[in-house]
């Protein structure tokens, strides 16, 4: 008899124990999907990594983005391109530029390759996307959920993207974008990032002149 309730306890243990590990994992995502849904503005530092068939270019940036759909992108280095950004204010796209004559490119075209590199874009690509993997990976940030979208208009450099975000914070850590063949192309790398924070309307706005 004893022997029979210790095989019970240990067996009602161990499903005690999956059950809690499987609430956790559920409880994790959920989050993460919640404040992907709700993220209504973000700012953040990083590195930007862009892949080409002639080598890679490494940028430091800021980014701004709010829901409605205004984005500013600033280069803080290299020095030969620091101080360029590019605003749009939901409406049309315009490029600064200190080291030309004008400075101010305005009717810039739309660019998907651009448009990805933000957080937003993601989202709606994820909640948007039929097929999509969840896995765990191990980073010296902390442990983090790895989530998968596929990205619209068959644009052969932009394919697919992956996001990968930190179970504790809730923060994204890199966003890396692959071409149809796999191939990386595009990193984004996550220093300091805040969630709906207050963003200043002017840093959105194209000048007149």
């Amino acid at each position: 008899m004893k022997l029979l309730k210790c095989i019970a306890f240990f067996v009602v243990s161990v499903l005690l124990f999956v059950g809690c590990g499987n609430s956790e994992e559920v409880s994790t995502m959920e989050k993460i999907q919640n404040q992907l849904k709700n993220m209504e503005s973000y700012e953040c530092t990083g590195t930007l990594t862009r892949i080409s068939n002639k080598g890679q270019n490494v940028y430091d940036i800021k980014q701004y983005y709010k829901s409605t759909g205004e984005y500013r992108l600033e280069l803080l280095s290299p020095d030969d391109v620091a101080g360029n950004y590019t605003v749009f204010d939901g409406t049309s796209i315009f490029q600064h530029n200190p080291r030309v004559q004008g400075k101010y490119i305005k009717n810039v075209p739309q660019s998907q390759m651009r448009n990805e590199l933000f957080l937003g874009s993601f989202a709606k690509n994820y909640f948007q996307s039929e097929d999509v993997s969840i896995e765990t990976a191990s980073m010296e940030t902390g442990t983090t959920t790895v989530i998968e979208a596929v990205i619209p208009g068959e644009n052969k450099y932009t394919a697919t993207e992956k996001l990968w975000i930190n179970d504790e914070t809730i923060k994204p850590v890199k966003l890396v974008i692959y071409d149809v063949e796999g191939n990386e192309r595009y990193i984004v790398e996550y220093k300091d990032f805040e969630y709906n924070c207050d963003i200043d309307d002017s840093l959105f706005k194209i000048p007149e002149n």
